[in-house]
């Protein structure tokens, strides 16, 4: 039942799986331990500027014991758990980026070989 006048989803969004069952799984075994590093620190970063987003949202009150070695501190930790939430898995951004290297390494494979791929050298030509 809809209401006249509300928006429809198109045929099929409603019903589709979450992304991550629509993604392949990362193999981490065989991941490179440059890339999967590499990958985990970006998620790290990523999480950290969100914490220190998130801590300024939050407003000061007089009683709070705020002084600029506690802000330091709190700084610290952040990072830490961003740290620590990126290499137990995080939000998945160390796999997106980890699934799409490893795409863009079989593209360029393909290309190599001849037999198939895009090179942005090619789409310059």
């Amino acid at each position: 039942m809809t209401l006249s006048g509300a928006p429809t989803l198109a045929r099929g969004l409603d019903s589709s799986p979450t992304p991550t069952r629509r993604d392949v799984a990362v193999d981490w075994q065989k991941v490179d331990p440059a890339t999967r590093e590499a990958a985990q620190g970006m998620e790290a970063m990523f999480l950290d500027y969100m914490m220190q987003t998130m801590r300024k949202s939050v407003g000061k009150s007089e009683m709070s014991l705020s002084n600029g070695a506690s802000e330091i501190y709190q700084g610290m930790l952040d990072s830490e758990y961003s740290q620590r939430a990126a290499r137990a898995g995080g939000v998945g951004l160390a796999e997106q980026i980890v699934a799409y290297l490893q795409s863009a390494r079989y593209n360029q494979s393909e290309v190599a070989r001849g037999t198939g791929g895009t090179s942005h050298e090619d789409q310059s030509k």
